[in-house]
């Protein structure tokens, strides 16, 4: 039985070996000699490399190289100027480019180092000095510092490091999680979190922990927020800061709510859950406050007036209130 074992084994490496042959015709041959002095098992090195994993019959991943070396005892194969296709299981590829990089093969683990770039199917593009992809869970890590835009540049991303499941569209930022994108009124709007999830599928993206957001003169806080992105608009539509959220205005004006939403159609915010404005000494609150920022407006439904609108003053004179129209209900996520 032993011996049968050892001859299946020697049969396993023989077809390995038969597989980089033919993947790699132009292979070397050579030898590494070890501290003590000994030869040990060949290494092949190899130009033009191609290799394939497949699984079930699937391609579950190929890298491409411009110099490749594979080491019989390891299982292990370094390569420089590396293209890797790694598949979902919607057979959709994800294109990875590296300086360079090492497949375990046994572990069924691919990492790649030095200017390593993650173009998406839809477009995303992550950059980053390392990335590592299991095979077997189809998970994508950075344990480095990655940025990443979308491919119509409506969102950037940084954070400390990163998950990507090839599966999911989704992009797990921890630690330091920060984006970037153009409001069309108010230009650059930042905003960042201790953490944050990017849903491309949705174009979401959601943070959570010590929230910050910085936009022209204004500066919200929470302890989360939600920022839904368009294509079409190539921008931020709507925006929503939940749990303790401020905003402050450069004036000394502020707001205090439990939910701020910004619509950037109309141009408004609506504060929700014991909102209250405060301007010096004095102070408006009501169920729902909306702030009409481009006339400085400020509308109240207040519940001491049985569901009756109070207009507070402090509006620029002549301007006309807008109100929120279809479009921005829409825009409210169920």
């Amino acid at each position: 039985m032993r011996a049968f074992r050892g001859l299946l084994r020697f049969l396993s490496y023989g077809l390995l070996f038969l597989t980089i042959w033919f993947l790699w015709p132009r292979e070397l041959d050579g030898y590494s000699v070890g501290r003590d002095g000994r030869t040990a098992v060949p290494d092949y090195s190899m130009v033009n490399a191609h290799y394939i994993s497949v699984k079930a019959g699937r391609v579950e991943a190929e890298t491409f190289a411009h110099d490749a070396a594979f080491n019989m005892t390891t299982h292990r194969m370094d390569a420089k100027t590396v293209v890797a296709l790694i598949y979902n299981e919607a057979e959709q590829r994800t294109v990875v480019r590296a300086d360079h990089a090492n497949f375990l093969m046994d572990d069924r683990i691919l990492h790649l180092t030095d200017n390593v770039h993650t173009l998406s199917p839809d477009g995303f593009l992550m950059k980053g000095p390392e990335a590592t992809y299991n095979m077997g869970k189809r998970l994508l890590t950075a344990s480095q510092p990655i940025e990443g835009e979308t491919f119509m540049k409506e969102v950037q991303i940084w954070g400390d490091s990163a998950e990507a499941p090839m599966n999911e569209n989704k992009v797990y930022l921890k630690g330091n999680a920060r984006a970037l994108y153009q409001e069309r009124r108010h230009g650059a709007t930042r905003i960042k979190g201790e953490t944050a999830v990017m849903d491309r599928a949705q174009q979401k993206v959601t943070f959570e922990k010590n929230v910050k957001v910085e936009q022209e003169k204004t500066v919200g806080t929470s302890q989360a927020a939600d920022l839904f992105y368009s294509k079409e608009d190539k921008g931020v539509r709507y925006m929503s800061l939940n749990t303790d959220v401020k905003i402050a205005e450069a004036d000394g004006k502020y707001t205090r709510s439990q939910v701020a939403e910004f619509f950037a159609p109309t141009d408004t915010i609506v504060l929700s859950g014991f909102p209250a404005v405060y301007d010096g000494d004095d102070a408006v609150t009501g169920d729902k406050i909306t702030v009409y920022r481009a006339t400085g407006v400020v509308e109240v439904m207040a519940t001491n007036a049985a569901g009756a609108q109070e207009r507070a003053k402090g509006g620029k004179k002549g301007s006309e209130t807008p109100t929120l129209t279809k479009e921005d209900e829409e825009l409210i996520p169920e």
